[in-house]
């Protein structure tokens, strides 16, 4: 989901650092096949890709968040990544997964569709972490912006198949691969993109395959969800988010309106200081600032835990409640 201060968020960046697919691929293929076996048989889907329903643009909310189209409808009836049902979440997975394989054979590589219980299980992985709550997450990692450069949900996504596949391939093939299947960032994958309702970060056959399937409203960066903006809309809510943000300034960190911000910010930082390199081998003064900088991180994102926590969660849940009859933080 799209990162705001309460959301249902473990913690972690909108965009996790990812290494090379072979790096940690063994240990995917051993999470991947345990959490499969935790699911049991209640897959949403066969495997099988079919397409998905014709999109429709979605419809106007007011200021107040009231509905001019239907929203509200949608929003309680559909309450999946961008406004979807069940069974619309399931025809669009499958319908993505088969425009990207067809484009990757296209481009002359083999790529096996995910099924959407595959990309529920990544999804799962974006800011958690087996065995953790949020605090002891917070504890080790922060937001996972300059902690950690792993990528679980990357690799469960792919699945054994794909890994062996792309294991199977030249270096210069697998380049290649990433490249057609990823675009320009090789983290954009589909499941954390759609997880995060937010696109445009997307490139290569991921892309293309999105294009086909979403609407253009949707593929824009500015999208909102519309439940997320029937509760934000709730006066509840506009409070406690404000004494979120007095939460913070009091700890010492003003400036910040919603989490996103101090994970752009972090994302930013960390860029201008690795520029090409890898993170994992930094040495002398560049090792010393990300030691820092992984401290700052963990320290504002243990304070902003604690200002959510006292200021924002009780609020949403309730909000949620009332709206779509369950919790979705």
């Amino acid at each position: 989901m799209r990162m705001r201060p309460g959301a249902a968020e473990s913690a972690g960046s909108r965009r996790t650092r990812g290494r090379s697919l072979v790096t940690g691929s063994l240990l995917a293929i051993v999470v991947f096949g345990l959490l499969a076996a935790a699911c049991g048989e209640g897959s949403t889907s066969s495997g099988q890709a079919s397409p998905a329903p014709p999109p429709t643009e979605p419809a106007q909310t007011t200021d107040a968040g009231q509905t001019t189209d239907g929203v509200a409808q949608i929003s309680r009836e559909g309450i999946r990544e961008f406004g979807l049902t069940d069974q619309e979440f399931a025809s669009h997975v499958e319908a993505v997964q088969a425009a990207i394989a067809q484009c990757m054979a296209e481009a002359g590589f083999e790529y096996v569709p995910a099924d959407v219980e595959t990309i529920e299980l990544a999804q799962s992985a974006v800011r958690t972490e087996p065995g953790m709550d949020r605090e002891e997450y917070k504890k080790q990692w922060g937001y996972g912006i300059s902690t950690r450069f792993d990528n679980r949900v990357k690799e469960i996504e792919l699945g054994s198949q794909n890994l062996a596949i792309f294991e199977s391939l030249p270096e210069a093939d697998q380049d290649a691969y990433e490249r057609t299947l990823y675009g320009e960032d090789p983290d954009a994958t589909f499941a954390f993109t759609f997880d995060e309702e937010d696109f445009s970060g997307t490139g290569g056959c991921t892309r293309k395959a999105v294009e086909q399937v979403f609407t253009t409203e949707q593929l824009k960066e500015t999208y909102i969800n519309p439940k997320d903006l029937l509760v934000e809309a709730d006066p509840r809510v506009v409070e406690a988010n404000a004494n979120w943000v007095a939460c913070m300034q009091d700890a010492g960190y003003d400036g910040y309106l919603e989490q996103d911000e101090i994970i752009g910010e972090f994302e930013e930082r960390l860029d201008a200081l690795i520029e090409d390199e890898d993170p994992e081998t930094l040495t002398g003064a560049k090792a010393e600032e990300l030691k820092q900088l992984q401290a700052e991180e963990i320290a504002i994102s243990l304070v902003d835990l604690e200002c959510q926590e006292k200021h924002l969660r009780t609020a949403i849940r309730e909000v949620e409640l009332e709206l779509f009859g369950v919790v979705l933080s």
